[in-house]
């Protein structure tokens, strides 16, 4: 296992009439990235006001080619093209040295 984290940023841009679905769909994937992903630190959605965007943030240790092989993420990406606009937009960086993290949980 690598030390090293890696961030990501996922914008999907659902049809209004299936953002739903497509919550529906990430809730489940979120449960699959718990119970199976040990590496992945961070794993959540969230939709902009307008719904017109759905969010994915996630920060692993160096585990993202796993989580995108893993057969659950594989039906989850078949699904997608479905329920959405536009393709989805992928950003993925390391956390820049001169920014501190800020946690409070």
């Amino acid at each position: 296992m690598s030390s090293e984290e890696v961030n990501l940023v996922a914008i999907l841009y659902p049809k209004p009439e299936r953002a739903g679905e497509l919550s529906g769909l990430l809730a489940e994937l979120t449960k699959k990235v718990l119970a199976n992903e040990p590496d992945t630190l961070t794993y959540y959605a969230f939709s902009t006001k307008e719904n017109s965007e759905i969010i994915v943030v996630e920060r692993n240790q160096a585990a993202t080619q796993a989580h995108v092989k893993s057969s659950y993420f594989q039906e989850f990406a078949a699904k997608v093209p479905d329920l959405v606009v536009r393709p989805m937009e992928v950003k993925m960086g390391h956390q820049l040295a001169s920014s501190e993290r800020v946690l409070r949980i």
